[in-house]
């Protein structure tokens, strides 16, 4: 790196802006010409390290020059038949998959596939159950929060509505580069709001029609927090398992690990084979049904796309 060259870190990225900070400050950059070459396939996002060439004029913008190695990344599923990846978040600390109670209902399908992408991106993930004041009996959350806990994923309570819970999810936020992540409409936006006041982002109610949540964040981006970053990700409604291949999906599941090894037949794709350790250890009780139904859904939709 020369004379002329910083290392900054991306703070917000729209395809159309880039800004970095460098320095303790925030300087709009330009991206140098093969980032923008479809062939290159060179992906910026925030939280992704960068070399910056100063600008020579004040006022100008920089040059993004090179991209510095991932530590850790979320990405998913792009669509198209190339199966390619769409990496939202980069050199995360710590994630934080938020769920809700109800509105919208829980979905493992949905909470199987980030925390799979999660384990594909080396992430340390955190699952934080929001809108626990509209829980009652019956309604999962106990159950939801033993299935997770006992796989390995701390859970932790929350309501932006009380601030149940807040105060030991804010201090998890310290000095660090932190994601959340969730469905539309499950409160990711209004924990941050929680949290910290004057951030003072933008909110939108789950519509009422439909019990689904309505995009308010359009774009990842990082946000100073407790002397670290948080970036607040756009809500989805679908995730796709970010890559192409099968090979590296079963080990993306903690509990199945333990179990890989132990199959007559290697490979297994623990679907069909006789004498299937994954299939074993789900009829022990091992492995949740749920997590199970997850990975057979992934594995055809992942083997789908190898066929192309």
């Amino acid at each position: 790196m020369d004379s002329q060259r910083v290392e900054g870190l991306i703070v917000r990225f729209t395809g159309a802006e880039v800004w970095v900070e460098v320095g303790g400050r925030t300087l709009p950059c330009v991206l140098r010409g093969r980032f923008r070459k479809k062939s290159e396939n060179i992906q910026v996002v925030a939280g992704d390290h960068v070399e910056v060439e100063l600008p020579a004029a004040e006022g100008a913008p920089g040059t993004i020059e090179a991209l510095l190695p991932r530590r850790s990344w979320l990405s998913r599923y792009g669509g198209g038949r190339d199966g390619a990846e769409k990496v939202i978040v980069a050199n995360i600390d710590r994630l934080f998959l938020i769920a809700a109670v109800k509105s919208p209902n829980l979905l493992h399908a949905f909470i199987d596939r980030v925390l799979v992408a999660a384990e594909q991106g080396q992430n340390d993930t955190v699952i934080c159950l929001n809108k626990v004041d509209l829980t009652a009996a019956g309604d999962g959350a106990a159950d939801f929060e033993a299935l997770y806990a006992g796989i390995g994923y701390p859970v932790l309570r929350v309501s932006a509505e009380t601030g149940a819970g807040v105060d030991a999810l804010a201090q998890l936020l310290a000095g660090g580069v932190y994601a959340f992540v969730g469905q539309s409409g499950v409160g990711k936006t209004s924990l941050l709001n929680r949290i910290d006041p004057s951030l003072n982002l933008r909110v939108r109610d789950v519509a009422r029609k439909t019990g689904r949540g309505r995009h308010t964040t359009t774009t990842s981006q990082l946000y100073r927090m407790r002397g670290g970053y948080v970036a607040d990700t756009p809500g989805m409604q679908t995730f796709g398992y970010p890559l192409a291949s099968t090979e590296d999906l079963p080990h993306c599941f903690p509990e199945f690990r333990p179990h890989l090894g132990a199959c007559r037949f290697q490979p297994c794709t623990h679907s069909h084979e006789p004498e299937c350790a994954v299939k074993e250890a789900l009829g022990e009780g091992t492995i949740a049904p749920t997590r199970y139904k997850s990975y057979l859904d992934m594995y055809a939709e992942v083997e789908g796309r190898e066929r192309y």
